[in-house]
């Protein structure tokens, strides 16, 4: 148009523009068998968008009123429907068996009750600040009915917070997970289960997923979602959850790695960005890598992203043809945890370094109880160097903390009493107790490595040595020295570090997290003969103190594979760019 005067103005947008809290309040995605309508709410807004004057400020009062009365019904209804799932669980614990008995909870049924007994609570708290503080809670279903009324929005599009969950508040953190499946269950449990994690371990997923999560639910069929979300969501043990909601509810896009491009942040911060559809698609994904000087794009199917075919797997963003040599390497081989070496496992766990660990020379306690200790920033490929730090061991040659101290262990141990009886692991414990100990055992040599490292780098300790790896290392016990010797120096090869890189979540520097899930996939040559003929060698003389060149150790790992350099030489080369 080019008379500006016949352009019509912009509508109202102040009430199309919310501020509030977008995963605690309602999505569209509400469980309520009987929404409030949402038809009066939908033509006030449509009034107000194009009031003018006076008229504007009336609409605008009616509009506030409607909006109260539609979200005290939503969050009623809401309250009713928990209330009849809960009595009907209820009514089925109490039940009978065929034998006559109490049937009690069984199949998640106590999980489910708990859940519901904890939004209740939540609800209830809503309906009060709406009705006694003047409040007006945030909720999609209520400030955006409209949009609800057609199925959702067109597209999502964000960078969400990114909040570990450890600086979320446990009532928070108990809501959030009942509200969100993405956080309940964001453990990938392949990989959890080959590391021999724990029951929740894993579990603690970045706020960012929740975010996924309802911005998947607040769009409508083949809608758009676009994010800007850390990138360790999709490597991490805990992403497993978001990575399952995003290939089965949605159809993947775009995935674009910025991990080790130029800061675009003040934090230190690993971005990403992705772009998913709700619904079904078309089966490929555009992949961009972003680097300092360049960026390297491509697409491929989408089943070509995860690392294999169990739920929630990691996913790789990597070119083909790096992708298809990191393939080949693996198949080239046995995973660590399957190959009958071994089981990788954390370092000694204290609770409180500042009571256990002390600096070489000035031990306040009796030298029977020190050894010494190994920190991952200690380590180098094939030295952990001379120690500079002793752990005082309160645990007796069975493995089980001592009946009681020493006096002067006694004296210094006492001044962090308080502290030490605090530990989440030290629940029915004595005191002084040290947890996760079986990487202190002697009896057997252990192959030793660095939870952080630009590149993986490995040290054996032969039977007998006292030192300690603390839990910033991570050690394997194996079952003779030359064992120990060819893993070393397998860890330590530029291909091994090659595929470790592609695989391992990112983190400052250039760093990468080598846990236990992440070494526990490592490939380990099928034919372990040979591979102890060609690196056991090699690894014996680096241990010696001889120099053994990178690039015999790769030669000697690609020989253990039987493998070509050529074949494996795109991922080294995509790596090393890295």
């Amino acid at each position: 148009e080019s008379d500006v005067c016949r352009v019509p103005p912009l509508p109202n947008l102040d009430r199309n523009i919310r501020v509030g809290d977008a995963l605690l309040g309602d999505g569209f995605e509400r469980e309520s068998t009987a929404p409030a309508s949402s038809a009066a709410l939908t033509r006030l807004r449509l009034r107000y968008a194009r009031a003018t004057g006076r008229r504007k400020g009336a609409v605008a009062r009616s509009l506030d009123r409607e909006v109260r009365r539609h979200l005290a019904m939503t969050l009623r209804a809401d309250l009713d429907t928990l209330h009849e799932r809960r009595r009907s669980l209820l009514a089925a614990t109490r039940g009978r068996d065929l034998f006559g008995g109490r049937r009690g909870a069984v199949a998640g049924e106590q999980e489910q009750l708990t859940a519901d007994r904890v939004r209740a609570r939540e609800l209830r708290s809503r309906l009060r600040a709406l009705r006694d503080e003047n409040v007006l809670p945030f909720s999609f279903v209520t400030h955006f009915a409209e949009v609800g009324d057609v199925g959702g929005f067109d597209v999502v599009l964000g960078n969400p917070p990114w909040v570990r969950p450890h600086h979320v508040g446990p009532a928070m953190r108990a809501s959030l997970r009942n509200r969100f499946a993405v956080l309940r269950d964001a453990t990938w449990r392949h990989g959890a289960i080959i590391a021999g994690a724990k029951s929740g371990f894993g579990g603690q997923a970045d706020l960012a997923a929740a975010f996924i999560e309802r911005s998947l639910a607040l769009v409508r069929e083949q809608g758009t979602v676009a994010l800007l979300v850390p990138a360790k969501l999709w490597k991490s043990l805990a992403g497993g959850g978001v990575r399952r909601r995003l290939t089965q509810s949605a159809a993947l896009r775009v995935i674009e790695d910025w991990s080790d491009a130029p800061a675009v942040f003040d934090a230190a911060v690993y971005p990403s960005f992705v772009v998913a559809t709700r619904g079904s698609a078309p089966n490929a994904v555009r992949a961009a890598v972003h680097r300092r000087d360049f960026a390297v794009r491509w697409q491929s199917p989408t089943a070509a992203l995860p690392l294999d075919d169990s739920l929630g797997s990691p996913w790789l963003i990597l070119p083909p043809e790096a992708r298809a040599a990191f393939d080949r390497l693996s198949e080239a081989g046995v995973p660590l945890h399957a190959c009958g070496l071994g089981r990788v496992t954390l370092g000694v766990k204290t609770g409180c370094n500042a009571a256990f660990v002390v600096a070489a020379g000035s031990e306040p306690v009796e030298p029977s109880l020190l050894r010494p200790a190994l920190r991952g920033e200690d380590l180098s490929a094939w030295h952990t160097g001379p120690p500079r730090r002793r752990i005082i061991w309160t645990h007796g040659r069975n493995g089980s903390a001592l009946e009681r101290l020493p006096p002067l262990a006694e004296m210094h141990l006492g001044a962090y009493r308080y502290e030490l009886e605090q530990r989440s692991d030290a629940r029915g414990a004595r005191w002084w107790t040290l947890f996760r100990t079986d990487t202190a055992r002697t009896d057997m040599p252990r192959v030793v490595w660095a939870d952080l490292a630009r590149v993986p780098r490995a040290a054996v300790l032969r039977a007998g040595d006292p030192t300690v790896p603390l839990n910033t290392c991570y050690a394997l016990r194996c079952r003779d020295d030359l064992d120990a010797l060819t893993l070393a120096a397998l860890i330590n090869s530029p291909l091994a570090a090659a595929w470790l890189r592609a695989l391992a979540e990112p983190a400052r520097g250039g760093y990468r997290r080598l846990l236990a899930w992440t070494m526990a996939l490592l490939p380990v040559p099928d034919d372990w003969v040979r591979a102890r003929d060609v690196l056991g060698s090699l690894g014996a003389r680096a241990m010696q103190g001889y120099e053994v060149a990178p690039a015999d150790l790769f030669d000697a790992a690609c020989s253990a594979y039987r493998i070509r350099p050529a074949t494996v030489a795109p991922l080294c080369d995509w790596m090393c760019a890295t």
